[in-house]
This record gives structure tokens, C-alpha cells and sequence, in this order.
């Protein structure tokens, strides 16, 4: 392809990243400005007294064949190892399982009782036998709307689908897209065919299609960053960007004007009105629109364990208390992530508006881990705690994937992405659809301008 200008990337998160990657694929160079003293957002790890931690708790979905790893496929020339977990382990008070892959376990489930276990095999083949499209019939409700709908009345259950959809979402089931809660519990952005939906609830499937990435987010990081043509550079905030007759023309960096004509925001979409100069009042009112939306946050606990204690590479899920906890043993996966013979554990939860953090890391020990994994606290030489932006808005009605705008905004030049924009899935998944979406409408308006 003929060599075009630059484009300028604000913020590094991974919609940024992803985006500049796969413009460098097409030869287009970028420049990628990021206001904090390090790049990659909740992508990226550092060392904590010998243990290597991630930035939040990440066990990435669909690492066989979803839209982030084939977009890593496409636009790296080798990709990370991934290590599948062994699956979803949720605790109801003194009882342990996992989620049932066939209709047999089901009705051996120990979590629920008979008439839970009925109800979940209603859902359960009704929302893994169907199509997407009908699924976009259901935007308009609440999670729990469609399960009152359906006559999915057991507590014990919905608590269970909750404290899943929690994560995901970022919302309990009373405000939670009905839409982007069956996509999340489907697992899969493709229409199967109806007969092979149904011999996988017969029979079930072995198929654990989540895992973790040997390195880490930073080691996932620097992959990316070293298939990125073009500078990075951190401590360097945007304040302002610049439109003349509805065209990106510049951007503001510490002070410093730099003409431009393509800029691919990261920031959230609730501030990015408050960058924009020169614009009219009806296109203004158009990124206001979006300043309703809810971040959700949340709260990472890592522990550093002088024994191992786990070491297994269970995704585990606390139901109760509410919000759930969800454990996973990062070290069980990848070695490196604690010194010889030790063990790196980490507890995370949805913090939620007005919450302490600090104290909100008491109760999960309080509530959760001296109840059901004292071994965690009484081997811990190493304790870290997190909380940030939980790497998407709340998935609400109105605010679902289907109701956000992106790539193009109503400014010519200025592209957005990130989870907060439109994209299937959530976390890299949302991110690499982003990006995607981003990158062919560069390519395609820089080749307009061109002819």
C-alpha cells in the first residue's frame, strides 16, 4: 500500500494497541500518546516482592478461535502460548461444582436441587440452541425479565447465573442486558446448527475455550508493541483536539500543538466531549449523548503464597456473599508468575459506586476466603491490592454493544475504540472487534483521499 500519514493514537489501552498493531500490518504508521508513566492500561504486568502481577485478573475467553487470537494470528508473526483452564468451579455455601456439559450431569448437579436442576436444563438448551438474531428480539429486557418470562424462578440458580453474568456485565441480572447476557452465556460469537447445539447438550463437550497467556499481560503486551510501527510515548496527555469545518486538523500533547487529519481515540467515550475544539453544538450534543454511560470498577486482591496451596488452573466462583469472588491461581498456569516453590493467587470482585476499596479487600477476606480458603491467608507472605476501570461500561438496556457508536464518529478523521464503543464480546474480544472496525475505516478513507 502507498505510504500515508501518520495516524495519532490516544491512549494505549488495548483498543489503542490492537488498532495500531493492525495498522502497521498495512503499512500505516502511528503515533500512540499515553497520559500515564506506562502503556497498555489494565494490559500490562509489573513485580510485587518477587511475584509478577497482572493488572486486574484476566483468564482470556475464545483463545482458540474468537476474534482476539485471530486477530494476533493475522497481525503477529508468532503468537503466545495459551493454557486452557479446567473450567468454571462455583461454591454454594459448602458445595462445589462445575458447570454441566450434558444433560446427564445436569440432572446430577449438587448445587441445586431437583427442581433447580429442571429449570437449568430449560435455559440452559434454550439459550445454547439459539440464533443471535434472536437474541437481538430480547435487547429490550432485563436478564431477569427474560428468566421471569421463562419461568426460571429458582433463587440458588439465578444467584449462580448472576455471579457469572456479574463479571461480564458489571451489573446484577435486575439491570443487565438481556441481549448481551445470552451472548455471554451462549460463549460463542457464530450460529451453530441447530442438530450439532443439541448433540453438545446431549452428550456434552470437552471444549475449554478460556485460558491463561504464558507471560502474562505483559508478555502479551510486548508482542504487540513489538509489531507496532511508529512511536509510543507515555506521560504525554492530550488535552485538547482541534476541528476545523467538521475535520480533525490537530491535537494538543503537554502543551504542544500537532497537525493531524487522523486520530483514533481510547479514551473513554463518556469524557471524549471534553477534548473536542471547534466543533458545532448538534455534533457536540452527539459525544454528550454518551456521557450517561456507567464505568464499572474492579477490585483485584493478589496474594503471594510461601507454599502452594491450589495450584490448579480452576476458574473458581464464590456465589455467596453478593457480589461473587472469583479465585484463580495465575502461578498454576505459568510458573514465572512466583519465585521456586511459591504460589501467586488472585481474588477479584466488581467493586461497586461508593465502595471503600480497602475495605471492601477486609470483607472478601472476612466473607470469602476465611470461610472457604483459609490456606490462602494463613500462607500469604504477599498481599496486593488493585482497583481500576474495569475495562468496560455496564452492558444496561440502552447502553448495550448495539447501542454505541464506532468506528466513525460524526467528525471526519476521528475514529474510536475500546469496550466502551461497538464490538461484540467483552474485554479483548469487544477490543479486537474494535479495532478491527477502526482499522478498515482508516484504510478505506485514507484511500478516498488519496485517489
Amino acid at each position: 500500500m502507498p505510504k500515508f500519514e501518520k495516524v495519532s493514537v490516544i491512549g494505549s489501552g488495548a483498543g489503542g494497541l490492537l488498532t495500531a498493531l493492525g495498522l502497521a500490518n498495512r503499512n500505516i504508521k502511528t503515533d500512540i500518546y499515553e497520559m500515564a508513566s506506562h502503556i497498555g492500561g489494565r494490559f500490562y504486568s509489573y513485580y510485587v516482592d518477587g511475584y509478577w502481577v497482572d493488572e486486574g485478573l484476566h483468564v482470556i475467553t475464545r483463545i482458540n478461535s474468537g476474534p482476539f487470537i485471530r486477530f494476533l494470528r493475522n497481525n503477529l508473526k508468532s503468537i503466545p502460548k495459551f493454557v486452557p483452564h479446567e473450567g468454571w468451579y462455583f461454591r454454594v455455601y459448602d458445595r462445589e461444582d462445575t458447570v454441566p456439559s450434558s444433560v446427564f450431569k445436569a440432572l446430577k448437579w449438587k448445587l441445586v436441587d431437583f427442581s433447580g436442576r429442571i429449570q437449568l436444563l430449560k435455559i440452559g438448551a434454550k439459550i445454547k440452541t439459539m440464533t443471535h438474531e434472536k437474541m437481538l428480539h430480547e435487547k429490550d429486557k432485563t436478564f431477569a425479565q427474560y428468566l421471569d418470562e421463562h419461568n426460571i424462578t429458582h433463587k440458588v440458580l439465578r444467584d449462580i447465573l448472576e455471579s457469572g453474568l456479574y463479571l461480564a456485565t458489571g451489573v446484577p441480572i435486575t439491570e443487565a442486558s438481556a441481549y448481551e447476557s445470552l451472548m455471554t452465556l451462549k460463549d460463542t460469537d457464530k450460529n451453530e446448527p441447530k442438530l450439532k447445539a443439541i448433540k453438545k447438550i446431549l452428550f456434552g463437550t470437552n471444549d475449554y475455550d478460556e485460558g491463561y497467556v504464558i507471560g502474562g499481560m505483559g508478555g502479551l503486551l510486548e508482542r504487540i508493541v513489538d509489531g507496532i510501527h511508529g512511536e509510543i510515548k507515555t506521560q504525554s496527555k492530550v488535552t485538547q483536539i482541534d476541528v476545523e469545518d467538521n475535520q480533525v486538523v490537530g491535537i494538543h500533547v503537554n502543551g504542544e500543538y500537532i497537525p493531524t487529519n487522523y486520530v483514533v481515540s481510547n479514551v473513554p467515550l463518556w469524557s471524549l466531549y471534553k477534548l473536542l475544539h471547534g466543533v458545532d453544538s448538534e455534533t457536540m450534543n452527539w459525544f454528550k449523548s454518551y456521557s450517561h454511560m456507567r464505568p464499572t470498577y474492579g477490585l483485584t486482591i493478589w496474594f503471594g503464597l510461601k507454599k502452594k496451596v491450589l495450584n490448579d488452573r480452576k476458574s473458581r466462583v464464590i456465589v455467596y456473599p453478593r457480589p461473587s469472588a472469583w479465585i484463580v491461581s495465575t502461578s498454576a498456569y505459568d510458573p514465572s508468575r512466583a519465585p521456586e516453590g511459591k504460589e501467586l493467587v488472585a481474588v477479584a470482585t466488581i467493586l461497586q459506586k461508593g465502595e471503600n476499596p480497602k475495605k471492601k479487600a477486609e470483607l472478601l477476606k472476612e466473607e470469602v476466603l476465611e470461610k472457604y480458603h483459609p490456606e490462602i491467608l494463613k500462607y500469604a507472605e504477599m498481599e496486593h491490592i488493585q482497583h481500576s476501570y474495569a475495562t468496560r461500561a455496564a452492558l444496561i438496556l440502552g447502553q448495550t454493544s448495539l447501542d454505541r457508536p464506532g468506528p466513525r464518529t460524526p467528525i471526519k478523521g476521528l475514529y474510536i475504540v475500546g469496550t466502551d464503543t461497538a464490538g461484540k464480546g467483552v474485554g479483548l474480544q469487544h477490543a479486537a472487534n474494535s479495532a478491527l472496525g477502526a482499522i478498515d475505516a482508516i484504510t478505506k478513507d485514507m484511500e478516498m483521499q488519496n485517489q
